[in-house]
């Protein structure tokens, strides 16, 4: 391939970009880029940045000329920074109205606030054009090949480490459900019991986790990851009963924590045992006008941990086979999980009398 020439840095007003769109010039899907996946939350967050003149991340646009004199054609393909333009463009139209962004990852200005609700034609005039003229850092490409603009797409794109599911909807959804979750992972109980390692906070994977345990709290149990999405999706704009499922989950995790030396010596820091032991914990809480303490259950909890860790697995008998036979092959399966928890929870029934 031939050596890459520098691009040319230069700026533009959105004016621009937004007349050169409707002129039919300015390309916003060219055939190596990525689909137009942005969520309301972003494109949000993107006009709140323009609106408080906070800084946003360079476009690059391939300027593709034929013709010459009079006949002379000019047109902008852009090579990254497509759904950036497409949110504006989209805006400008009255395509879609601002939304409330809670999550304490994506805090919005003063300035967005009161205008939640209104669409582009609905902002007074100084914030009309102020996004109007906000000048935005362009890197022009000219005379550049397919081969070489493709190259520059892989290079611009190899740098950040591929994101994760939930990395991806962490950059995705910016209402009341990430908020929840990511409040909720902040809780110091995560690291009392040593359920995740650096590298999961660093990935979110604790996030993704403790989705997926505030979830038994609005709908039971679930299949690992399938709904996932699904919840995000439906309670980021609106999140009705979300202060009673907060208390309930601290609720769980208020009884979890009279074991949590438990917890953190045993298997039930294991992520499939710990989420069996955390939704039949949600359900000893709903019949309890408090937190259920645990203490009790300790040494029966204590006792299975060690018959599984001590005995071969195919000498396990009754309740023990019972419940090693939920945590191996598919141990996140709706139906590994339901026989796993139905296990426990008869198990602390006994024990504390319940």
């Amino acid at each position: 391939m031939e050596k890459m020439q520098v691009p040319k840095p230069n700026t533009q007003a959105l004016s621009w970009f937004y007349g050169e769109y409707t002129k039919g010039t300015l390309i916003l899907n060219p055939k190596y880029q990525r689909n137009p996946i942005w969520s309301i939350g972003q494109k949000c967050f993107l006009i709140d940045s323009l609106i408080s003149g906070a800084p946003i991340p360079q476009v690059f646009i391939n300027i593709i000329t034929k013709g010459a004199g009079t006949d002379r054609e000019t047109s902008y393909e852009v090579v990254d920074g497509q759904q950036r333009l497409r949110a504006i463009v989209d805006f400008v139209d009255d395509k879609y109205s601002l939304v409330s962004t809670t999550a304490k990852s994506y805090p919005v200005s003063e300035i967005y606030k009161p205008h939640i609700k209104k669409v582009y034609s609905e902002l007074p005039a100084d914030l009309q054009n102020t996004i109007w003229d906000y000048q935005m850092a362009v890197q022009e490409l000219r005379g550049w090949s397919e081969e070489q603009i493709r190259a520059l797409f892989r290079r611009l794109n190899y740098v950040v480490e591929r994101l994760n599911h939930q990395e991806l909807r962490h950059s995705q959804y910016f209402g009341q459900f990430v908020d929840a979750v990511e409040t909720l992972a902040e809780d110091p109980f995560w690291d009392e019991i040593n359920l995740f390692t650096r590298r999961d906070s660093q990935r979110m994977k604790d996030v993704e986790y403790i989705s997926e345990l505030f979830i038994i709290m609005i709908d039971g149990v679930q299949n690992q990851q399938k709904t996932l999405d699904e919840f995000y999706a439906q309670y980021d704009v609106s999140f009705p009963g979300k202060r009673k499922y907060l208390e309930s989950f601290q609720n769980v995790i208020s009884s979890l924590r009279t074991i949590g030396d438990l917890i953190k010596d045993t298997r039930f820091k294991k992520k499939a045992d710990f989420y069996g032991l955390f939704a039949s914990v949600a359900e000893l809480n709903m019949d309890s006008s408090k937190p259920v303490d645990l203490q009790p259950a300790k040494q029966k909890l204590l006792a299975l941990h060690e018959k599984l860790d001590m005995t071969p697995p195919d000498e396990l008998r009754d309740i023990f086979g019972q419940y090693y036979s939920t945590v191996i092959e598919g141990p996140n399966k709706l139906a590994k999980r339901n026989s796993r928890v139905n296990i426990l929870l008869k198990m602390l029934r006994m024990e504390l009398n319940l």
